[in-house]
């Protein structure tokens, strides 16, 4: 395993997104941050990564960068392979010829929700487009850098540092604010975890040289959307009538029911404990990474 320097430099790949964005305002210390936002990088052009490392002289790289709509995955599925699969190999391929280390986020979504919990070692039955990238970026960049860690996640929660990205909670807050209703399937069931313990455990994963494979990340228990949302609605002063049960089925790509992603090896790298999924939720409203 490569020795990290004192303070290594980190390029996060995706840090205008919502995960990435949490991970450069942390005040952890460990790291010195770079933005592949402030350095441009393309990850559907290998020309563009390699010139992102070249400025960057990353010693750690974190992707979190992906066409995460699954519903808009599964209407642009070149899209979805063009940025999830060969995104991620591209990444991949300049951290194995640098010897970078990489952690990889990927997704609940390669299971199909039949199981009552999902280890690490269990193996990827994805339904969606979206998915069925995933797996196959693991996969390609378990091939690529053996070494990486690739965290998956069933839920993230919290608030965007800035606007526009797929944070579920600014999206709920501009739907109650406005008095409208939110319509959630109350049969998907998820272990859902607040941003700022992801982001603290991500970090840990990334300081530790020896932290490689395949690492669940989210809360003891699971609860499903409904539950998560009318807690939500709860937790910021609104009303639950505005939360409604919907037919998980309408008008969606296939999601996995149940995806209870069991954090079992985290320990073995960060001392941070497991939160229950109401933890998480209270805790995504009062962030202070």
């Amino acid at each position: 395993m490569k020795v990290l320097p004192p303070v290594p430099r980190m390029l996060v790949i995706g840090a205008t997104g919502f995960l990435g964005g949490s991970l450069m305002r942390s005040r952890d210390t460990r790291f010195e941050r770079i933005a592949a936002g402030r350095i441009a990088c393309d990850v559907t052009d290998p020309a563009s990564v390699r010139l992102a490392f070249v400025e960057s002289r990353p010693d750690v790289v974190i992707l979190t960068a992906a066409l995460a709509d699954i519903d808009r995955c599964e209407k642009e599925p070149e899209l979805a392979r063009a940025i999830n699969v060969h995104g991620a190999e591209n990444v991949a391929k300049e951290c194995a010829r640098l010897g970078v280390r990489l952690l990889f986020t990927s997704s609940g979504a390669i299971f199909d929700g039949t199981s009552e919990g999902y280890h690490e070692a269990h193996r990827p039955s994805p339904l969606s487009v979206y998915g069925k990238t995933k797996a196959e970026a693991e996969q390609r960049i378990r091939e690529i850098v053996p070494d990486a860690a690739i965290v998956r996640l069933s839920l993230a929660l919290g608030h965007s540092p800035r606007g526009g990205t797929n944070a579920l909670v600014d999206k709920l807050e501009a739907a109650f604010r406005k008095g409208n209703p939110v319509y959630v399937p109350p049969d998907e069931f998820r272990n859902a975890i607040d941003v700022d313990t992801l982001s603290r455990w991500i970090l840990d994963l990334a300081h530790a040289p020896n932290a490689s494979g395949i690492f669940h990340l989210g809360a003891s228990n699971a609860l499903s959307r409904y539950e998560i949302v009318r807690h939500l609605a709860q937790a910021m002063g609104y009303s639950t009538d505005l939360v409604v049960a919907q037919d998980s089925a309408l008008n969606r790509a296939p999601r996995g029911r149940r995806q209870l992603l069991i954090p079992a090896r985290i320990a073995e790298h960060s001392g941070i404990p497991v939160p229950t999924c109401l933890e998480a939720i209270e805790r995504c409203l009062h962030v202070t990474a």
